[in-house]
């Protein structure tokens, strides 16, 4: 979703709590009231999501306290204080109702948005590999647009496969820049998504689901991945060339960013409703408030 719809939509949520029509205040776990208009809105919200309701908020007019970070470490938030935030954004709907639904925090949430996974890349990495990999991002593209899927994916292989490669890392480590960014999949969905990505590929090319994962695991075991708790805290160094390839990212925030980045077709990029039975077969496991939990794609209505 563009931003400027993105933006319209978040108005219009934030109207609809101010005049008393929706978003809960929560006492605690069993009680709830609905909520006197507020002076001020307390939001907790994905990071990305951030800068738009603070902008949202100015231009209602209104006191906005917003806090930024990732979706799952965000229900954490959520979970110890209840009481404490208007407005739960997530990127990932699976974490409000696999986190907040048991806790009785909530039971219902307001879908705004999709997206689908793509791989950000610096235009500050060195000029050979920069070259093949703006080829193959054209290439790519060109699949896509006529809807030949089977070479997109033929393409997307060998993108990972160069991503991962020795020759990629060896490069990295001369330039004392890091080839993977990727997101802590235990605090932000984009983190265990771009692995729910490698895992589909892997399983689409008869290689097992964790041919790609063992690639990644390998990576960072040789200090070439670069981890943040959330996705956007990889913008800056994507652009000044820190870090290479960031798999931990939605397209939406790539352009939003102005990244170039590398589409997925549709039988690995978890945008796509026609594949939610295949997007079912990866999961990671993740770990919240010392407890694991398994997380999957949040099955299409």
């Amino acid at each position: 979703m563009r931003a400027g719809i993105l933006m319209s939509v978040i108005i219009s949520l934030i109207i609809g709590l101010l005049i008393g029509y929706s978003i809960p205040s929560i006492q605690h776990a069993q009680q709830v009231t609905k909520s006197t208009t507020p002076q001020t809105l307390s939001i907790i919200t994905a990071s990305l999501y951030a800068q738009l309701f603070r902008e949202a908020g100015k231009e209602l007019g209104i006191n906005v306290v917003v806090t930024g970070m990732g979706s799952v470490q965000a229900a954490r938030q959520v979970i110890l204080n209840p009481s404490g935030y208007s407005i739960y954004a997530s990127i990932d709907p699976y974490i409000l109702t696999s986190l907040l639904y048991p806790s009785n925090i909530t039971s219902w949430y307001i879908a705004i948005a999709k997206d689908q996974m793509v791989i950000a890349y610096s235009p500050n990495m060195p000029k050979p590999l920069l070259n093949v990999v703006n080829n193959l991002t054209e290439t790519e593209k060109r699949a896509l647009s006529e809807g030949n899927y089977t070479e997109a994916m033929v393409i997307t292989r060998e993108f990972l496969n160069l991503i991962f490669s020795n020759a990629t890392f060896n490069l990295a480590h001369e330039y004392g820049a890091y080839a993977v960014g990727t997101s802590n999949p235990n605090t932000d969905p984009e983190g265990y998504r771009a692995l729910m990505v490698l895992q589909l590929t892997g399983i689409y090319w008869g290689l097992g689901r964790n041919y790609y994962t063992d690639l990644f695991n390998y990576a960072n075991s040789t200090g070439n991945v670069y981890e943040v708790l959330a996705g956007s805290e990889l913008f800056g160094p994507l652009e000044t060339g820190k870090v290479w390839f960031d798999i931990a990212i939605y397209k939406s925030s790539a352009e939003s960013a102005g990244l170039p980045y590398f589409p997925l077709p549709p039988q690995v990029n978890l945008g796509d409703p026609a594949y939610s039975n295949y997007y079912s077969e990866a999961y990671v496991t993740i770990v919240v408030n010392g407890q694991s939990l398994v997380v999957r794609v949040c099955q299409f209505s």
